[in-house]
């Protein structure tokens, strides 16, 4: 199935962070520190190259992760079970709405997770991610690098709440996450993901 058509099944899109270690650094945090959950709305989820966004979004971080999606039902499950229900993985740009830390809305905006093509087959703790701005490079990293792992991560979250078809992790972003403007060129690239150029626009 094509990416429209997995992400038309999705009742909740779940992300964690901070999860790559050069991000963790640069904010200062040890690894002992515990990850943080969060919550974006199905309708956050959004494809295609012109990314048009509510026009109160005044500020907006764009972060490069790799997005899971879950290809069936699934509570409780271990870390060796957790890969067994993953569907396959997409480049997602996991937007902050950065003007709303302070009032909790920062992950609850519609249209603010682009995605891109869907795949399946990889090994998601062998992906190397990238994201240019307007053509500069601004964030690479490896998920190797990451502390929590893909199949920790659906662990975890499936001892929480149980995970349904279509449901969308983000897996965390790498160092250097960018504050994006009205007409940036945003490319996501991986040689395991693909690739996926859009252009983000305010309504």
């Amino acid at each position: 199935m094509s990416i429209e058509q997995w992400i038309a099944k999705t009742r909740k899109v779940v992300g964690i962070g901070p999860n790559f270690k050069a991000f963790r650094a640069e904010k200062g945090l040890a690894d002992s520190t515990d990850s943080t959950l969060f919550l974006k709305s199905p309708e956050s989820l959004v494809t295609g190259e012109r990314i048009e966004l509510p026009t109160r979004l005044t500020e907006f971080i764009c972060e490069v992760e790799m997005a899971v999606i879950i290809g069936k039902e699934a509570a409780n499950l271990t870390e060796e079970q957790a890969l067994d229900v993953v569907a396959g993985y997409a480049l997602a740009n996991d937007m902050t709405a950065s003007a709303h830390f302070h009032d909790g809305r920062f992950k609850l905006f519609d249209r603010t997770t682009p995605i891109g093509p869907f795949v399946s087959g990889i090994d998601p703790m062998d992906v190397t991610l990238e994201m240019r701005v307007n053509g500069e490079l601004v964030q690479r990293d490896h998920t190797s690098r990451m502390l929590f792992s893909v199949p920790w991560q659906i662990a975890h979250i499936s001892s929480m709440m149980t995970l349904r078809e279509g449901d969308v992790l983000l897996t965390g972003t790498p160092a250097n996450p960018r504050p994006c403007n009205d007409g940036d060129v945003i490319e996501l690239s991986s040689p395991e993901l693909g690739y996926y150029k859009h252009i983000i626009h305010r309504r």
